[in-house]
């Protein structure tokens, strides 16, 4: 979107300047144009793979047996599991039914992890099962009072095979009799281009994006080991709710988002794409900076900048150089500093204070009459003096 300057058109379109990362797979290019259509620039980098069509309508079937024929218990096994079944029905238009089903029966959650990750998702549990059950019919009795005549349902992952819990509570409660019904949580596959995936992560660790879009828990999930394979998950986990704002469509992967320490999580009421871009834009609207260089009004929005109401479209560097300037206005910012933060150079890389030097002189050009606000500071740095 960098470019020359052209006439106002913020109006029009409210993420006009923004970039929004996309970590989805499915769904992603639907975000994608809607994110357009407000005048983003949509950044694709789905960090899982797609789910595969059979397991998905299977997850479908079982679910819709469940809200049919309520179970008195309902066993979790998993935190993927857990987050997924719920994530799943917000997508087939609304999780109510299935709610009313968990708030009606007695929820238990194999090991403290699915328990944690139960309860952020606003679960009510009787209890926690050990991870490894001997005696499945027993440990349940204990919990719920007893389970003669009762129907279990029972919380497992699929895969492309059999993804069970360590002790198969499945079987154990079928050999005692019990009518138990099995829902097959489909588990996140691979990001089909892992590349892609990173490249989303790196532009949200060197704020090369504005915001970042999650449709379900798996995909938060799945972007904080990724980020931690590649060493950059503590970068990521600070800038993510600050400085890159975080949306969820669906509520189900907020108590993900918090559960891997993100702070701050945007939510639309409706889990729908369209009501996640209005919310959006609402939250990045207040990272808008109003402030004035050389006597003219500046507006800066994300990769533009507004110079007394003509627009000047940034690049990454030009970009990420004014806004370190920009959030400390007036303070001087040493040029080391900017290597650091733009450029992610400690000086010995190849990379020198040249570099600033050249994009400051670009910055100062592309701004016009406002490039005079953007000061060097001799043997020091730079800074952007307001008046």
């Amino acid at each position: 979107m960098a470019g020359g300057t052209t006439g106002p058109i913020a109006a029009q379109a409210p993420l006009v300047g923004f970039r929004v990362g996309i970590a989805a797979h499915r769904g992603g290019l639907e975000q994608a144009d809607a994110l357009r259509a407000a005048g983003a620039e949509p950044v694709l980098g789905a960090v899982v793979g797609p789910l595969p069509p059979a397991l998905a309508e299977a997850l479908e079937a079982a679910t819709e047996d469940v809200v049919a024929r309520p179970p008195s218990v309902v066993v979790l096994t998993s935190v993927a599991g857990a987050e997924g079944w719920l994530s799943s029905a917000e997508g087939e238009g609304g999780d109510a039914p299935l709610r009313e089903v968990l708030a009606g029966a007695t929820v238990v959650a194999q090991g403290d992890a699915t328990a944690e990750a139960a309860a952020a998702l606003g679960l009510a549990l009787r209890g926690t099962l050990p991870l490894a059950v001997v005696d499945a019919r027993a440990q349940l009795d204990r919990l719920t009072g007893g389970l003669t005549g009762a129907r279990v349902a029972v919380q497992t992952e699929a895969g492309p095979g059999p993804v069970r819990p360590p002790i198969d509570l499945v079987a154990g409660l079928v050999a005692a009799g019990i009518d138990v019904a099995e829902v097959a949580v489909p588990a996140a596959t691979p990001a089909e281009d892992p590349q892609a995936a990173r490249r989303l992560v790196e532009a949200v660790v060197e704020g090369r994006v504005d915001a970042v879009t999650f449709t379900a828990p798996d995909e938060v999930r799945a972007f904080a080991r990724l980020a931690e394979h590649w060493g950059a998950w503590d970068e990521a986990r600070t800038v993510l709710g600050e400085v890159v704002v975080v949306a969820c469509v669906r509520r189900s992967c907020v108590g993900a988002a918090t559960s891997v320490g993100i702070r701050s999580v945007v939510r639309p009421q409706r889990p729908r794409v369209g009501a996640m871009v209005d919310v959006l834009g609402a939250r990045l609207e207040t990272n808008v900076v109003c402030l004035e260089l050389g006597g003219v009004p500046v507006v800066l929005r994300g990769a533009l900048a507004q110079v007394d109401g003509e627009e000047a479209w940034l690049t990454e560097r030009e970009r990420s150089l004014l806004w370190t300037l920009a959030r400390r206005p007036g303070m001087v910012v040493a040029k080391a500093e900017l290597l650091r933060r733009v450029w992610r150079s400690d000086g010995i890389d190849g990379i020198d204070s040249h570099a600033v030097e050249v994009t400051v002189a670009r910055l100062r050009r592309r701004l016009g009459v406002a490039g005079v606000g953007l000061q060097t500071v001799p043997r020091r740095g730079y800074r952007l003096v307001p008046g």
